[in-house]
């Protein structure tokens, strides 16, 4: 059941928050985050609040209606999901891939780690952490 406090309401609530990325939902997307939420991205060298987050994410998604990316996609895999009392903790590898608009196909493989908690109703997001594997990608993307 979504939104139960245990490990299959934090698989459903995982799998609706990466799906709704993927296809575009980000007003779903970020329903997920805490108001507190802390965010550390692959590409931005600094921890991100969740208004910081989204201005990150809207600038790649939509780049003040241009956009960066003519499509992107971001595959969990392996994924660990586990469950303390309302904390919740998911992690795994990742793929982000896509087509930037101004050049060729780039993919990054990263690690990440999800800590989520159960706030009596639902699962929030309270911190997302994701760094690309090097020994992985070096060469995988052209410049």
């Amino acid at each position: 059941m979504k939104n139960s406090a245990d490990v299959v309401g934090l698989q459903s609530v995982f799998k609706d928050w990466s799906e709704s990325l993927n296809n575009g939902n980000l007003e779903n997307f970020f329903s997920y985050f805490d108001e507190d939420s802390e965010t550390l991205d692959e590409d931005y060298p600094w921890r991100m609040n969740k208004a910081e987050f989204i201005d990150h994410i809207n600038f790649h998604a939509m780049g003040g209606g241009s956009g960066v990316w003519e499509f992107f996609e971001w595959l969990p895999r392996e994924v660990n999901i586990k469950v303390w009392g309302t904390t919740g903790h998911v992690s795994g590898f990742s793929t982000f891939r896509g087509k930037p608009k101004d050049s060729g196909f780039r993919q990054r493989f990263m690690g990440f780690t999800i800590t989520f908690f159960h706030d009596g109703e639902s699962w929030k997001l309270a911190s997302w952490h994701q760094s690309v594997l090097s020994g992985r990608i070096d060469g995988a993307s052209p410049g």
